[in-house]
């Protein structure tokens, strides 16, 4: 009985990507918190910057995860990886590290640029891989004169981890590591980095909830069930009732209310509630979502029961009620 109940493979990887996906969220959101509502931190900083886009000539757009730039002229780049075990996903990290590297300008309000005299690329990788992020990112590549990887200076590798709610951050302390250039500016994250520091989550839980997203693809699964428990009842009311909705309407509500939201991701997270039996599409590039089953579930019950649903061996029959719904009753509100 017990092997019946255990989760697939495919079931355990969808709750591994989700759980990755929300482990960066938090991440992102305690630097944001720390550079904008630290008083003496927050201080040093212009302007910070959870949604990059840094366009390189015609053609190229760079996305780190975040950027902060300090009122004495100098940024921080920061990106947010997992570390493969293949060399060529590694070489990828690097050619994209060392575009940051380059970088002479990053976002300052409003979407504009501005002119930086030094940029301090950090790579946040999670504590189980922090040494071998050193040794294959710094000593196989940058110190190795052999090797094509050579950014003016190398990158800032912090490992992070968790324990129960409190989130610790530290530089590694290897010879060859990179560290955060000092200068002038008091205080300077990169003391507190060598220390180690040491955030609650409850101190960035604000932020989770009012931004929500990262600059990095959504994970299906992490969209699905924050469209289920967050954006839709927003937008619709909490109910049980089916609900008929267009990617792209959804996507525009994410960027009001988080500030990104792409409609790909939104179809993705359609696509795997579609393989759960939870949605259904219809003509005209629109979507019914049934919230028969999950209408009262709580929101960490939600992506257990979408993954475990979709990965079932014998695919779920849709719970998709087959009534059309009138535009005049969307309109007028009736659903709920």
């Amino acid at each position: 009985m017990a092997d019946e109940m255990a989760p697939s493979s495919r079931e355990r990887r969808l709750l591994e990507t989700y759980s990755t996906y929300d482990e960066h969220v938090d991440v992102i959101s305690a630097f944001e918190w720390m550079f904008t509502q630290v008083k003496d931190l927050a201080a040093t900083v212009r302007h910070f910057e959870r949604f990059p886009k840094i366009a390189i000539g015609r053609k190229v757009e760079l996305t780190p995860d975040f950027t902060v730039l300090f009122s004495d002229g100098s940024a921080i780049v920061g990106e947010i990886a997992k570390i493969a075990v293949h060399e060529n996903s590694v070489d990828k990290l690097c050619r994209q590290l060392g575009n940051y590297d380059a970088l002479t300008s990053v976002p300052v309000a409003r979407g504009e640029l501005a002119k930086v005299e030094q940029v301090d690329v950090l790579q946040l990788v999670n504590v189980r891989v922090g040494y071998a992020a050193v040794q294959r990112i710094i000593v196989d590549r940058y110190t190795n004169a052999a090797h094509p990887y050579k950014p003016s200076r190398a990158p800032t590798i912090v490992q992070y981890a968790r324990d129960r709610e409190v989130y610790t951050f530290q530089r590694i302390l290897h010879p060859d590591n990179g560290d955060v250039v000092r200068g002038e500016r008091t205080p300077n994250i990169g003391d507190y980095l060598d220390q180690g520091l040491n955030i609650k989550a409850a101190h960035f839980v604000k932020i989770k909830a009012e931004r929500a997203l990262i600059n990095d693809q959504v994970d299906p699964l992490y969209m699905a069930t924050h469209l289920w428990a967050k954006t839709w009842p927003s937008m619709y009311g909490v109910g049980s009732t089916d609900i008929v909705i267009k990617p792209a309407e959804t996507a525009d509500v994410l960027r009001r209310q988080h500030g990104v939201g792409r409609a790909l991701d939104v179809k993705n997270a359609l696509e795997l509630l579609e393989a759960a039996g939870l949605a259904a599409k219809e003509d005209a590039g629109s979507w019914r979502i049934s919230r028969k089953l999950l209408g009262r579930s709580g929101d960490r019950e939600v992506h257990s029961i979408i993954a475990r649903r979709a990965c079932a061996p014998k695919a779920p029959k849709s719970v998709v009620s087959q009534k059309r719904l009138t535009v005049s009753e969307v309109e007028q509100g009736t659903l709920f």
